[in-house]
């Protein structure tokens, strides 16, 4: 009896922290700081205050407050920067020394939250752009009004991005940060919700879990009893998904082809939209 207790007590104790993971996680989201970051990037000076006068106009008619710095080479760029220290970055590809696109794998290799944003004379890296989970590329000149499509659906997406589900565990009720999701299976007659403060399981059915994210098109059945948060997929692999905590997801053989073209349909249906 003792030992009973002293188990369900241990099973609490466990629930009640990884509920205050998630609720502090997503606490975090949602009080960040209001004032945003931004970093430009390009050797070109007219293109370089072109940017930041359109940013500050855009900005501006929005009421969010933001703070601009300006870098003619990405060597200058990634002399002060820190990890977690800008909210967008926009880069121009084609510069003297380190290119663009080269500066974002290095972004890319510590900081998987910012925004990228390429601006830039060609379309022959476009493609290239999602290895490094780029949210826009825009070709040179660009019309500020494209720009501000293009920041107003970013910032709707943030805002999407708070949202929650809600389970329970083990009888303790949890609120879970879609974005704190990494994908969702099942273990025997359980759903298990990976995320990024831990494994959660929940004796639910899997079709009940597919309902109450129905409304949300980030998550893509790659499997029977298998959904994965696209908004955490790194890159595609042979055998199916990397996602950004390095770990892998497969997908089922029959159907693979369709399930990385919803995936990719999935990466440019924002920028169609524009």
């Amino acid at each position: 009896m003792k030992y009973s207790l002293w188990k369900w007590q241990r099973t609490f104790d466990k629930k009640m922290e990884l509920f205050y993971n998630i609720q502090v996680t997503q606490i975090n989201f949602l009080t960040r700081r209001t004032t945003l970051n931004i970093a430009v990037i390009d050797d070109v000076r007219t293109d370089l205050l072109k940017i930041k006068k359109d940013l500050l106009s855009i900005y501006q008619t929005k009421n969010i407050e933001i703070h601009i710095q300006l870098f003619d080479s990405a060597e200058h760029f990634f002399q002060v920067y820190k990890p977690g220290n800008f909210h967008l970055i926009i880069l121009d590809i084609y510069m003297n020394g380190m290119n663009g696109m080269d500066a974002a794998r290095k972004i890319r290799e510590d900081d998987n939250d910012c925004d990228l944003i390429f601006i830039t004379d060609s379309d022959a890296h476009a493609i290239e752009s999602y290895d490094v989970h780029a949210a826009y590329y825009i070709l040179k000149p660009y019309d500020a009004s494209k720009l501000s499509e293009i920041l107003t659906m970013l910032q709707t997406r943030k805002a999407q991005q708070s949202r929650y589900i809600e389970v329970i565990s083990d009888r303790v009720p949890l609120r879970i940060p879609v974005r704190s999701i990494l994908y969702a299976d099942t273990y025997k007659n359980a759903v298990q919700l990976h995320t990024d403060a831990g494994l959660i399981r929940s004796y639910i059915t899997f079709h009940e879990l597919e309902e109450r994210l129905k409304e949300l098109d980030c998550f893509l059945s790659c499997c029977r009893g298998c959904l994965v948060n696209m908004d955490r997929i790194l890159k595609t692999t042979e055998d199916g998904f990397l996602l950004d905590n390095m770990e892998a997801v497969f997908i089922r053989k029959r159907g693979s082809n369709q399930i990385k073209k919803a995936y990719l349909e999935y990466l440019f249906s924002s920028s169609a939209n524009t």
